[in-house]
C-alpha cells in the first residue's frame, strides 16, 4: 500500500540547522521513496511498510543524538500538493 507522510523535525538545540540537514540527507538516501521539501515540512511517498521501517530508524537515530521533536501526518495513498 502506498502512503504519504508529512514530517517536520524540530531539534531543540542551538545548532538545529545541521540536524535538519543531516536528517534530510539520510532520508534522501532511502531507496524507493519520493521526497519533496519546503520551508515548513517534508513530504515522503512510498510503500507504507518500507516508509515506516526507514523513518522509524532515522527518527530513533535523531532522538538519540539529542533532544528533537517530530510532527507528522500520515495518509493512505498519494497526497500531493497540486499548485493551481
Amino acid at each position: 500500500m502506498t502512503s504519504t507522510i508529512e514530517i517536520s523535525l524540530y531539534p531543540l538545540m542551538e545548532d538545529y540547522p545541521s540536524h535538519v540537514i543531516r536528517f534530510l540527507d539520510k532520508l534522501k538516501a532511502v531507496p524507493g521513496i519520493e521526497m519533496s521539501t519546503n520551508g515548513m515540512s517534508t513530504i515522503i511517498i512510498g510503500d507504507y511498510t518500507s516508509l515506516w521501517n526507514s523513518l522509524g530508524q532515522l527518527m530513533k537515530e535523531e532522538m538519540e543524538s539529542g533532544s528533537s521533536l517530530f510532527v507528522m501526518k500520515v495518509a493512505p495513498g498519494r497526497r500531493e500538493f497540486v499548485d493551481g
